[in-house]
């Protein structure tokens, strides 16, 4: 008798909880696939913009809001989701860039830009994702220097790309590692770049901006929007 009566006083209990918070017992029977955020759909595309220019640029990138890039901001936006294989819209300072940029399903792509306020033009560099490690760091390099093909190395060390013609990049897997490099147009050098604190799965792109006889060597982590779309 006296267990009843325990068990029916827990019982009034827990009914009196449900009716003061009707949103507990909701928040215990939520479906798991709320606590996951959602998937891109299959075929996806994921594109980024870097300005390596001298001037500053408000870029809109697949409708998002604009975002300034340039020599006193960071260089490039992060990547974002964009559907593969259709053209990605693409705006600067408010007017669209000439040209249709149709990034590859399933692919990585970084427009960069060219030009002035004047006239703004964008070229895809579409970005190789064989080699990649997660027990290492990725390192991409980009030479955005008008007439230069370039180099990137350790500053009074070893050179990690060489002859990378204006307009192509490299990547290659590194372990983590304290070190500041340089970007270099035959003999003329960069400013250094220390490299900050990675850790293995970390993804960081070297800019190559300037000109053959006055490089300019930016960096940052490469990051990816989180897709607020549909689950797939």
């Amino acid at each position: 008798m006296m267990g009843q009566r325990h068990l029916e006083a827990g019982f009034a209990v827990l009914l009196a909880a449900a009716v003061m918070f009707p949103g507990l017992a909701g928040a215990q029977t939520a479906p798991l696939t709320r606590l996951y955020a959602p998937k891109p759909p299959q075929g996806s595309a994921y594109v980024r913009v870097v300005n390596p220019t001298a001037a500053a640029a408000a870029v809109s990138l697949a409708g998002g809001a604009p975002v300034t890039l340039g020599p006193a901001t960071e260089r490039a936006l992060a990547y974002r989701v964009a559907p593969g294989g259709k053209p990605v819209t693409l705006t600067v300072d408010g007017k669209p860039v000439a040209g249709e940029i149709v990034p590859v399903a399933d692919g990585f792509l970084t427009i960069a830009l060219s030009g002035g306020p004047g006239g703004w033009s964008a070229k895809p560099l579409p970005d190789a994702t064989e080699g990649r490690d997660d027990l290492k760091v990725m390192l991409r390099f980009y030479n955005l220097a008008e007439g230069c093909t370039a180099a990137l190395a350790v500053a009074d060390g070893p050179t990690v790309f060489d002859g990378v013609p204006q307009s192509e990049s490299r990547q290659r897997a590194i372990n983590p590692v304290d070190a500041s490099l340089v970007g270099r147009c035959g003999p003329l050098a960069s400013a250094p770049v220390r490299l900050p604190k990675l850790k293995a799965g970390d993804h960081y792109s070297l800019f190559l901006g300037g000109n053959a006889t006055a490089p300019i060597l930016q960096g940052q982590v490469d990051e990816t929007e989180p897709y607020r779309g549909t689950a797939n």
